[in-house]
């Protein structure tokens, strides 16, 4: 987007929303000093796709501008309400280039919210009791992955194979060279989660228990998926039920935002035995902890979306946003654990976002957010649509979806 249409779309936020909440940026000089208030959802929807294209932002002027657009409204639940089916874009209307979603395109399962009504399991008051028993903590640190954006990568970041280290089958990974930018930092946990995305290839490689070699990574196993894609493992795995490491991942980013826009995903330590439940595509079930009504891989839990998240006593703000994800998009039993619920987040030591959102250390109890209050659905969808089959297509745009 050039500074034209930026300065547009700051002038006519800053109409909508009031004084003061936007200040043209560097280069705008000669935008107009009144702009007619824009007619309809149209300015809504523009702020809203700006707002998630400078989600990766780094260089200060990026970083203002997200939160000014968020001071607006853009990015939060309710900002398109009333806006009809024909004046939204991103999920409800694709873009002309088909990435209206920032990766996995065909994820569905992964960015639409739980429509209302979305039928439960029948066993979902047994299941949704045992995951409410026990510890819920958010992974950041030693147990969270490492993220590396498509932007991230130029042409000039070193590339090389990944060997793997385990046994058990063909090489998921033959044949790839892999970009690993000099800056990458794996977490120090023994799962070693890396998950690099790479739009020159359409490819997101998943990485687990990775470790540094020479200029470029060496993993005990792993997975390639489409950037394009669904983000489900077929060849390999890098989780317990095949779902991408790179997907349902809290990022540091939407902490600070205040807005989590996809599903989560959570390993637990009740995960029933030989279940899979789309969009999982394999399981490593084990009833770890011999619950009763264990839980399949797969399985999409909700928090009941009736209950008011800013009237819970002592919550956090960063509790807040993951209550909110949870309410709207839910979460996927991923993987086997020690905990009964530990939800996975981007390792980004060098951010305070989650410390000023009140997620403090590597494993961040979540006791404020009322558990006994989940549910299971019925399947990913609520039996509000039919289950996609697999696929394993991949995009020959060579350019996939950049965040």
């Amino acid at each position: 987007m050039g500074v034209s249409a930026i300065a547009t779309v700051l002038a006519v936020v800053a109409v909508a929303a009031g004084p003061a909440v936007v200040r043209p940026a560097v280069g705008t000089a000669d935008v107009p000093a009144v702009v007619g208030v824009a007619v309809g959802c149209g300015w809504r929807q523009t702020a809203s796709e700006l707002h998630d294209v400078l989600s990766r932002a780094t260089d200060a002027a990026g970083v203002r501008l997200r939160k000014s657009l968020a001071a607006a409204g853009a990015g939060t639940s309710g900002f398109l309400d009333g806006c009809s089916a024909s004046d939204r874009r991103g999920s409800d209307r694709p873009r002309d280039d088909g990435c209206e979603r920032p990766f996995f395109p065909r994820a569905d399962w992964l960015w639409e919210p739980i429509p209302a009504g979305a039928a439960l399991d029948p066993q979902s008051s047994s299941m949704a009791a045992e995951l409410a028993s026990g510890d819920h903590i958010l992974n950041t640190g030693e147990f969270g992955v490492t993220l590396v954006d498509a932007d991230e990568i130029t042409p000039s970041t070193p590339r090389s194979a990944v060997p793997l280290s385990a046994d058990w089958g063909p090489d998921p990974l033959a044949g790839l060279k892999v970009p690993v930018p000099a800056s990458l930092r794996i977490p120090p946990g023994s799962d070693g989660h890396v998950a690099i995305a790479d739009g020159a290839t359409d490819t997101v490689v998943n990485l687990w228990v990775a470790k540094k070699s020479g200029d470029g990574l060496a993993a005990n196993w792993g997975a390639a998926t489409a950037l394009g894609g669904d983000g489900r493992e077929h060849d390999g795995s890098s989780t317990g039920a095949g779902i991408a490491r790179y997907a349902a991942v809290v990022r540091a980013s939407e902490i600070a935002d205040g807005h989590i826009p996809h599903a989560l995903f959570f390993s637990t330590n009740v995960v029933k035995p030989d279940e899979v439940r789309y969009p999982a595509t394999k399981t490593d079930g084990s009833n770890m902890d011999g619950a009763g009504s264990p839980i399949p891989e797969g399985a999409r839990v909700q928090l009941d979306p009736g209950l008011d998240v800013d009237t819970i006593p002592g919550i956090s703000d960063g509790e807040k946003t993951i209550a909110r994800a949870l309410q709207t998009y839910g979460a996927y039993v991923g993987d086997n654990g020690g905990a009964r619920m530990a939800f996975i987040a981007e390792y980004a030591p060098d951010s305070d976002a989650y410390e000023k959102a009140g997620l403090s250390g590597d494993f961040v109890a979540l006791g404020a957010i009322p558990w006994e209050r989940l549910q299971v659905l019925s399947d990913w969808s609520g039996g509000t649509a039919p289950t996609p089959g697999d696929d394993t297509t991949t995009t020959t745009r060579g350019t996939g979806c950049t965040r």
